[in-house]
Formats: C-alpha cells, structure tokens, sequence
C-alpha cells in the first residue's frame, strides 16, 4: 500500500543494518548492559530500550510511506513485551504473547487467504514479472505455484511459534520487574535474530528459490527472463 507518492518518485530502500541495529542490536545491549540498579534500572531500562524500534518503525514508515502487513504485527509485539514488562505480568504471558504473535500472522494468511495472496503478488511484482508467467503457463497454474509458496510461508511462521515458545521458556526464570528479568529479556532479543530470525528466513528463501526453479521449469523462462526489467 503506497500513501501519497508522487508519480515518478523512487521510494526509498529500508536498510537493513539500520533495521538490526535499531530493533535488535540497540535495545539487547541497553536491557542486558543498562538496565541494572546503578545504571537505568528495570523500569527505565526497558523504556529507553522500547524508544528504538517504535521511533524506527514510525520513521520507516513516514519516510518509505509503506504500510507493512508483518511491520503491523511487529510493532504491536514490542508494544505488548514492553506493557507485560511494565505491568509486571508473569512468565507465562511472556511465552504465550512470544508464541502467539507468529501463530497469529499464520492465521490470518489462512483466514484472510485471498488478501493476503494479493499483499505477497504486489509485493513480488516488484521483482518478478507475472504477467509474462501468466502468458506462458496460465493463471490457474500460476495461482497453484503461489499458493504452495504461501504454503511453505505458514510453515515458517509454524516453525516461528515453536522457536518463540523454546527460546523464552528457557531464558527467562526471573520474576518479571527485576533486573534480572530485564537483562534476560535483552538476551532473548538478541538471540531471537540467530536463533527464530534466520532460520525462519531461510525457510523463505528456500521456498522462494524453489518457486523461481518451479516456474522457470514450466514456462522454459531464464530466471533473469522471469525478473522485471
């Protein structure tokens, strides 16, 4: 979805580094390093923590002017770790929100399938060129081919969720309100890029390569044929 972008405009790329530094990088060191009685301390620790990845998610949308159907979910994910630290809610609603929020996202690319379809073809059509697939396989084909890639996108957030549940179990045995329970949640943050992010990602990337070869096979297309030029 683009809001008020003049015709002509090239819209700016979101950077990368910028993305781990801010929403991971950042606030992993201020609740693991910072967030002890002589420094910031739980509460304010956990604030200063939070200020980066909402002030980046609002500055990656007024700048880029792109509502995100994932950026969505991840903004209410910060939100809601930062009140179920403030409020001081217990261990177990941690784990429940962490495993939830990707079982959410999974639910509705299943309840709200044909939207969603069209979120990800719009978002692949900046790189892929299915109006030539279209010409060479059909519609019916190509909407098969999609919707096994889609397939194997619920899959990983499946595979997201049991991560989530793991990797929080495991690292957070404090009671919530301590230090303690701040710097280990800096610790799951920063072990939920190695441990859920990539390899979630690479689930994609798997998926996504093997529905280039899928339709460069079908349609007889080199993949550089199959990129928009």
């Amino acid at each position: 979805m683009t809001i008020g972008t003049p015709r002509g405009k090239t819209k700016k790329q979101e950077n990368f580094l910028l993305n781990i530094l801010l929403n991971v990088a950042i606030p992993s060191l201020i609740l693991t390093k910072l967030s002890g009685e002589a420094h910031l301390g739980a509460f304010w620790g956990l604030i200063v923590a939070l200020i980066f990845p909402i002030t980046y998610g609002i500055y990656d949308f007024c700048t880029r002017e792109k509502v995100n159907f994932f950026s969505i979910f991840g903004f209410i994910s910060t939100l809601l770790t930062g009140i179920i630290g403030l409020l001081e809610l217990s261990k177990s609603v941690l784990i429940l929100k962490e495993t939830s929020m990707p079982l959410l996202i999974m639910t509705s690319l299943i309840l709200f399938k044909d939207k969603a379809s069209s979120f990800m073809k719009e978002a692949f059509s900046q790189a892929i060129d299915f109006n030539k697939i279209e010409e060479a396989i059909g519609r019916q084909q190509l909407d098969k081919k999609f919707s096994d890639l889609m397939l194997i996108f619920k899959g990983a957030f499946l595979v997201s969720a049991s991560l989530n549940f793991f990797l929080t179990s495991t690292i957070i045995q404090s009671e919530p309100g301590t230090s303690e329970y701040t710097a280990e949640l800096g610790r799951m943050v920063a072990l939920s890029t190695p441990v859920i992010a990539i390899p979630c990602t690479a689930i994609m990337m798997i998926a996504i390569y093997r529905f280039f070869n899928s339709i460069s096979a079908a349609t007889g297309l080199s993949t550089n044929e199959l990129i928009q030029q």
